[in-house]
């Protein structure tokens, strides 16, 4: 009869993977993969980081809000009514004419940087430390996303905001960034400046956020900084009474972030041909052919005469040992091993410390007791010896108690011939 090219085995684990991966292309064939990005820890709905505005993405989505990311021209991708987020916008990306796309937005939310970073080298997607802009570095910022010249200032957050159109107190610690209120129509600020702020423009709506720490990783979960988040971007959507379930983009292009150069859809998804040959899927990809491969070379007919089989029995020592040992246990003799473990234990203990030859095992636990005492002992060998005496006789089928008498004529005999307890008596 001639010898199948693949076992079954070989087969079922060809099958297994056949199957995998075709879990991980109707997973990865709809996914939206994120280009690019100079900096995965800074700021974006990317990061993870303290700078990072992910969790406030995450509760968007769970609460059902038509949010998506636009990794270029998000403009576009909100439409005429969709609402457009720039969240803390780096200016060495907004001299590719990302401002300029942002101007055919209607709704605009521009939340305005605070914090320079670096990151983590030990923890990916973490900062290690974080400090403050210069107050200039985010007037020159914000001028080059609005073309508004508008002076931006530090004070200590306040308890309380006088002019207040959203209804949540927003909250954060240390100090507050603020933008002057003057030439534009403050929707949260007090008399030092404006938290949240309309530009004029009778064409669209352009709000501006001065604090990133409302919304940011950190301090999202401070007070009512979420509730104060979420109404803000409600009332923004809401504009005019336009149609609810309009986009809400969030503008990607200013942290880094480009479209997918290879494998992309239409619509900004990424084919699963096309992202498993792009680094760094692709030594995920090299690595699952390397193991089919090998796969292969184990399930086929191999060359040459076959390996002889071993003896069918096992007669060494150990396999003596283990046939022994679960006859016993099979029969249950436990009662029987452990009472000859009891026994032997004294009778090596007395031999050790020259004890008389012609007595019975009582009196010998009554000799060797005395030594131990003089020895500082813990255990008693004749109270050891009577639980086995009553265990032998009532309880012969109770393991955790068999069991335990062995552990303690073990640890006495340690006691009383090594000296164990007087020595962890001393350390401890």
């Amino acid at each position: 009869m001639r010898e199948a090219l693949f076992s079954r085995r070989a087969v079922s684990f060809l099958a297994a993977w056949v199957a995998a991966l075709f879990a991980i292309a109707v997973m990865l064939g709809v996914r939206e993969t994120p280009p690019v990005l100079a900096d995965s820890s800074g700021a974006g709905t990317y990061s993870i980081s303290a700078v990072g505005c992910a969790g406030f993405y995450d509760l968007l989505q769970r609460l059902d809000f038509p949010v998506e990311r636009g990794a270029s021209d998000a403009a576009s991708a909100a439409g005429d009514d969709g609402t457009l987020i720039v969240v803390e916008p780096g200016i060495q990306y907004l001299a590719d004419g990302s401002a300029e796309d942002m101007d055919s937005a209607t709704r605009v939310l521009i939340v305005l940087p605070k914090r320079n970073w670096s990151g983590d080298p030990k923890r990916s997607g973490w900062v290690s430390q974080t400090w403050l802009k210069s107050e200039m570095s985010v007037e020159r910022t914000l001028w080059a996303v609005t073309n508004e010249t508008l002076d931006v200032v530090r004070k200590e957050w306040p308890d309380e905001w006088p002019v207040n159109e959203i209804g949540r107190e927003p909250s954060g610690a240390g100090s507050v960034q603020l933008v002057s209120s003057k030439g534009v129509r403050a929707i949260v600020g007090g008399g030092d400046g404006a938290l949240l702020c309309e530009l004029p423009d009778a064409s669209r709506k352009i709000w501006v956020l001065s604090d990133p720490d409302v919304l940011a990783n950190h301090g999202i979960v401070r007070g009512e900084n979420a509730r104060f988040m979420l109404e803000v971007v409600d009332r923004l959507s809401m504009w005019e009474n336009d149609d609810p379930c309009a986009s809400i983009v969030f503008a990607e292009s200013v942290h880094g972030f480009g479209a997918p150069s290879g494998g992309a859809l239409g619509d900004g998804r990424v084919t699963l041909a096309g992202l498993l040959l792009r680094f760094p899927f692709a030594v995920v990809t090299a690595l699952i052919c390397c193991s089919a491969a090998l796969a292969v070379m184990a399930g086929a007919s191999r060359f040459g005469a076959p390996r002889p089989r071993g003896p069918a029995l096992d007669f060494g020592k150990s396999h003596l040992i283990s046939n022994s040992a679960r006859l016993l246990d099979y029969g249950g003799h436990h009662a029987a091993v452990i009472g000859r473990y009891v026994r032997m234990a004294m009778r090596a203990a007395a031999s050790g410390l020259h004890a008389p030859e012609d007595m019975d095992e009582r009196a010998a636990a009554e000799w060797l007791d005395r030594i131990g005492l003089s020895r500082g002992t813990e255990l008693s060998c004749a109270s050891i010896l009577r639980e086995l005496y009553e265990a032998e006789a009532h309880d012969r089928e109770n393991l955790p108690r068999l069991f335990e008498i062995a552990q303690r004529i073990s640890r006495w005999k340690g006691e009383i011939l090594v000296g164990e307890h007087a020595i962890h008596k001393r350390n401890g």
